[in-house]
């Protein structure tokens, strides 16, 4: 449904455009503009989407730990942050990638400094949750490691 608005606004520029007589490099310049314009919503809207179900499944699992035990808690609440950070990670790549598209169509040097400014910033976030994420993943797969140990040392002195 939302495909076939855009398709029609689309075909009544396209119809606009080709109504009166233009050079072809504004033709061009013409039909790259709503097209860019209309892909840069899309991805904004995909990032929002993102970031929405990331939060409402992190809000749903948490809602579903809190009957559990405080050590079983303190492992799922990790868990619950690092989807949502893989989320939320993912969302700051889809708004670098539009901002980046958005700058194609007005490069002027103003507008290349706000981006690169803007693309610093989302690095730097990017950079920090995938280090938070990697140092979580690191601890969790240590302390599996050590309960695997546990369990196996439990395991054997029943056996004997």
């Amino acid at each position: 449904m939302v495909v076939a608005a855009i398709i029609s606004i689309f075909a009544q520029e396209l119809q606009k455009q080709s109504s009166s007589l233009i050079s072809s490099e504004s033709i061009t310049e013409s039909l790259l503009v709503p097209f860019v314009n209309y892909l840069t919503f899309g991805i904004d809207i995909a990032a929002g989407l993102i970031i929405g179900i990331s939060a409402i499944f992190a809000f749903i699992s948490f809602l579903k730990i809190l009957r559990k035990t405080a050590k079983q808690q303190t492992f799922d609440k990790e868990t619950i942050r690092l989807r949502l950070a893989r989320g939320l990670l993912l969302a700051l790549d889809f708004e670098v990638g539009s901002d980046i598209l958005k700058t194609i169509l007005v490069p002027s040097v103003r507008e290349l400094a706000i981006l690169a400014v803007i693309v610093g910033i989302r690095i730097a976030l990017s950079w920090s949750l995938s280090k938070e994420m990697d140092r979580h993943s690191s601890i969790n797969i240590e302390e599996g490691e050590s309960q695997q140990q546990q369990n196996t040392t439990t395991k054997n002195k029943q056996i004997k």
